[in-house]
């Protein structure tokens, strides 16, 4: 499981800028004590309730962990994304 936090991780790297910081904390905190499932979670849920839009490529990583884990998140139906340039430049 320690790989897929390290990618979690990176993908929170890339989307830090969409959030608030207290999620990021949370997330981040959940994903050092091995609640990979629970960060995911808590992750598409702060997205949804904030009506945050994420690039395409990170939702289809958001979907791919979920499976990875075995877990059916309802919120990564309900997430918002685009494809595109990014605030940096970036996707």
């Amino acid at each position: 499981m320690i790989e897929l936090e390290k990618r979690m991780q990176a993908v929170l790297d890339e989307i830090s800028e969409y959030l608030a910081p207290d999620t990021e904390g949370n997330v981040r905190e959940l994903l050092v004590h091995g609640e990979a499932g629970i960060a995911l979670e808590l992750l598409c849920t702060q997205l949804v309730e904030f009506d945050i839009a994420i690039p395409m490529k990170i939702k289809e990583q958001l979907a791919v962990f979920a499976e990875d884990m075995g877990m059916e998140v309802s919120e990564l139906q309900e997430l918002k994304a685009f494809t595109g340039v990014s605030r940096d430049g970036f996707y």
